[in-house]
């Protein structure tokens, strides 16, 4: 094999990783239409606190929550 051959990438590897952008936007886009669709005004206790709040926006606190967690918690697998 030439050195030229091993520069190119393999198809697998370029459908992965567009695999993974579009499962990306897709959920997204669902996340946007779901909190779209919940912009009523909610109450949220939590301890001795009371919050109210549009619902998108105690959704996507706590989108950011689960995603801070999730990064926290993430593991690196060993080749």
């Amino acid at each position: 094999m030439s050195r030229e051959d091993d520069d190119k990438p393999t198809g697998g590897a370029v459908r992965r990783f567009a695999l993974r952008y579009w499962l990306a936007i897709i959920l997204v886009v669902l996340a946007a239409v779901f909190i779209t669709q919940n912009r009523d005004r909610q109450r949220v206790h939590v301890l001795w606190i009371t919050v109210e709040s549009p619902m998108w926006l105690l959704l996507t606190a706590m989108a950011v929550v689960g995603l801070l967690v999730g990064l926290l918690l993430h593991r690196r697998r060993r080749n």
